[in-house]
């Protein structure tokens, strides 16, 4: 084969780095899309995932705990960008291979620039590739195998040893497997094509084939054996419940999910076409519409190649066309990678079929794929579905939990995006260890009717089993169970599933506080700002009152109660300035009020801690308080 050793290959090495530093830098601080939220926190959790559970992506997500760079969530959608860069590398391997035959020199560096650059510059990839995913992984997976296989099938070709080449394939279809077994499967056929020639000889090799048959099949089923391992640690089982032979099966071949996106009767012609035109759109016209040209006039080589370019496209295609469609799904525009990727090889075979034209040809295509680049680029780092680098919402959702969730709360959403998001997980495991979010429904989805997930929420909290059942059994909020709740137990329920946060609010500052370690879980707040809103929000009502309205004992209990609220959670966060005002409000309305006066102990003591310059010491205080709920921080001694 023409191409030289990786080792050796600077393109292929620079369309790494530029694939990875460009998703990157645009990528996610945090949760963003509703299955991104999912991953990340089941990644931490040793939680399961939607089907088919994607044990690959878990496994890999898993070590970026050792990373020591940035938030969790963050850490995660790097993994994204990295295989993204890996996708664009083996693009550049397989440009050059589509052109081996008919271009070679520096016009072949340019026309397998051009064809990565197709990748690399489509909103399709960006979109999965700037937050936690898997479809990146697929890609490169799938990549691969089709570069494997059409290794294999040129050493065939030439009686050069070709084995070694069956094995990589092998390995790359077992990794894709393992992550999204679905979009491997439509790539299978195109490899298959490619590795023909060294297929037909496969018998020669039966003994070394059905050992490496025999190595696939264990890696797969170790794999998949892996989710029933992490189904059975005591965290929320998020998606249906491979704790059982007939969980695991319906995980693994996901049947309920597939039969829930392609449910309604489609067109397979017309999805075909608006997938065609949602990613060519969404690469900025000009590049991929050169891929398609060049897959058109491929045809004219009437080589296997050609064909096996095609068949990748169509099925790439064919991947999502079997199911509804949405355009503004990141999803549905991660199924569809492989045909962008086969899009970009065709813009390598455009230049194979060019390969008589003057060299000028060449570098004017050159200049105008740059120039087609350039500001497909611009465009992604303006569209907010392609660059969610500036997601920000801890602070935010963790505000609204102040004015709205009683300490000691169980949260009930009825928002499934919710349920899912790695925001409400780390501020429920992390900032607010004093409430849990729960789907009010129970449901997970469209799996098993919420059964894996009402177990494991039953074991979490044995006196709610009762609220579990009637969930699972009526497919739907337990509003009785949630009235009884509510004279036992302080319950936040959110029923308005279109209650969202504003997108302007979801900011996060630089790249330099995004790469801060643990940035987003210990961010401190701005006590000054916080005092001065709570200043004009106080000042704003008093102002509003009259006398007679604070001569009135049930407005004075009111204000009271609300004063006393804000200073416990100021203490519970260690804000002590707030926490003094809110109690010299209080004072001012009950001065011998035994509530009052507990919460001046309060602050006496946390100011007597910070003067003694122990932050230790501080800190073990505020957490003491904080596994604490209301009631049970104003009923004893500090």
């Amino acid at each position: 084969m023409a191409d030289r050793p990786l080792n050796q290959d600077p393109l292929a090495w620079s369309a790494f780095a530029l694939g990875m530093a460009a998703t990157a830098l645009h990528a996610a601080p945090a949760g963003s899309w509703l299955d991104s939220g999912e991953f990340i926190a089941a990644a931490r959790t040793l939680g399961v995932v939607h089907p088919p559970g994607h044990p690959a992506w878990l496994s890999l997500a898993g070590l970026c705990e050792l990373l020591p760079l940035g938030p969790h969530a963050l850490r995660v959608a790097l993994i994204s960008a990295l295989f993204a860069g890996i996708a664009a590398l083996l693009l550049v391997r397989l440009a050059r291979t589509v052109l081996a035959d008919h271009v070679s020199g520096w016009q072949a560096e340019v026309w397998s620039a051009l064809a990565t650059l197709t990748l690399l510059t489509s909103g399709s990839l960006w979109q999965v590739a700037t937050r936690a995913e898997v479809y990146t992984l697929a890609l490169a997976s799938n990549l691969w195998l089709l570069l494997a296989g059409l290794r294999a099938g040129r050493a065939a070709q030439r009686g050069q040893p070709w084995f070694g080449h069956i094995a990589a394939a092998a390995a790359a279809f077992c990794m894709g497997a393992l992550n999204h077994h679905y979009v491997t499967l439509f790539a299978l056929p195109p490899a298959l094509l490619a590795a023909w020639p060294a297929l037909r000889l496969v018998v020669r090799e039966h003994r070394r084939f059905a050992g490496l048959l025999l190595l696939g099949c264990a890696w797969l089923a170790l794999g998949y054996a892996a989710l029933w391992l992490r189904a059975r640690t005591a965290v929320e089982l998020r998606w249906g419940d491979p704790t059982t032979l007939a969980g695991l099966w319906d995980t693994v071949t996901a049947k309920h999910f597939q039969r829930s996106v392609s449910a309604a009767h489609v067109s397979y012609s017309d999805n075909l076409m608006i997938l065609l035109a949602m990613i060519a759109d969404a690469g900025g016209i000009v590049l991929p519409v050169a891929g398609l040209l060049g897959l058109g006039l491929g045809a004219l080589l009437k080589t296997r190649m050609a064909a096996v370019l095609a068949t990748a496209l169509l099925l790439g295609l064919l991947t999502k066309a079997l199911m509804q469609i949405d355009t503004h799904n990141a999803d549905d525009h991660g199924y569809v990678l492989m045909a962008v990727a086969a899009l970009a090889l065709g813009v390598a075979q455009l230049g194979a079929v060019l390969a008589r034209a003057p060299k000028a040809a060449t570098g004017l295509a050159a200049g105008l794929g740059l120039l087609a680049a350039a500001t497909q680029v611009s465009i992604l780092i303006g569209d907010v579905a392609s660059n969610p680098s500036e997601l920000r919402s801890p602070e935010v959702l963790d505000s609204q939990a102040r004015r709205d969730v009683a300490p000691g709360s169980l949260v009930l959403s009825n928002y499934y995006g919710v349920q899912y998001s790695e925001t409400a997980f780390r501020l429920a495991e992390g900032r607010r260890p004093d409430w849990r979010v729960v789907h009010l429904s129970f449901r997970t989805g469209d799996t098993d009717g919420g059964k894996g997930h009402a177990a494991w929420f039953q074991g979490q909290y044995p006196q709610l089993a009762p609220l579990a059942v009637q969930a699972v059994q009526r497919q739907a909020a337990p509003i009785p169970g949630l009235l009884a709740l509510l004279e036992r137990q302080p319950i936040y329920a959110e029923l308005d599933p279109q209650a969202r946060i504003e997108p302007e609010l979801w900011r996060f500052g630089t790249l330099y506080q995004r790469l801060l370690p643990k940035a987003e879980r210990e961010a401190p707040y701005d006590v000054v700002q916080l005092r001065q809103t709570q200043d004009r929000a106080w000042q704003g009502l008093y102002d509003r009152l009259t006398p007679a309205d604070l001569a009135d004992h049930p407005t004075k209990m009111v204000l009271l109660w609300q004063h006393a609220q804000q200073a416990a959670q100021a203490l519970r966060r260690g804000w002590r300035d707030p926490a003094r005002d809110e109690v010299a409000r209080a004072k001012l309305l009950a001065p011998k009020d035994q509530l009052v006066a507990m919460l001046v102990h309060y602050v006496s003591v946390l100011d007597q801690v910070w003067q003694q310059g122990n932050p230790p010491a501080y800190m073990a205080k505020i957490k003491q308080w904080r596994g604490r709920d209301f009631d049970a921080l104003v009923a004893e001694e500090p």
